[in-house]
């Protein structure tokens, strides 16, 4: 009896460790698929509205340019929100993650091998103070202010209490 109490005890003290280490092991993988994008979030963040105008284009061919989102500006926004602190990004419902790409393709934009058209919502979850003064510094996003003015392209940015971003 004594020794099965020994081997009891031994199995139990090993089992404890065990446990230690696959909490560690289950923390150290969820702080992973976080940063890797594959969890949903939610928290304090901002919300950017971008979509084409809603004026009728005074010009064809190139200057028609002038009145729509392109995947340029898609991507500066985002480079803005990163810059910021950004932790979570998506544009329309797409998790923006390392291997993300935000391209032209025709009429559409590209995000993630998804085709997107307009109207935008790209959702950023961080400070919403620090994200807010990156996108509303006159420095940056300077050609699309321009557009903005001139051409009726539709920008709107506002903070939330609570942005939620899908996982990719």
């Amino acid at each position: 009896i004594a020794q099965l109490r020994d081997e009891l005890a031994g199995a139990q003290k090993q089992a404890a460790q065990n446990t230690d280490q696959l909490a560690r092991i289950s923390a150290e993988l969820e702080a992973e698929r976080m940063a890797a994008g594959l969890v949903a979030m939610a928290g304090p963040g901002v919300l950017v509205h971008l979509d084409d105008s809603t004026m009728a284009a005074a010009a064809t061919g190139t200057a028609a340019e002038l009145y729509i989102i392109h995947e340029y500006d898609l991507r500066d926004v985002v480079n803005l929100l990163w810059a910021g602190g950004a932790e979570a990004i998506a544009i329309n419902d797409e998790r923006l993650v390392n291997t993300t790409s935000i391209y032209c393709v025709g009429s559409t934009i590209m995000v993630n091998d998804t085709r997107l058209s307009p109207p935008y919502e790209v959702r950023a979850i961080g400070d919403p103070q620090r994200l807010l003064t990156w996108l509303d510094d006159p420095r940056y996003l300077t050609l699309l202010r321009q557009r903005v003015k001139a051409y009726g392209v539709q920008l709107r940015v506002t903070q939330a209490a609570v942005v939620k971003v899908p996982a990719y």
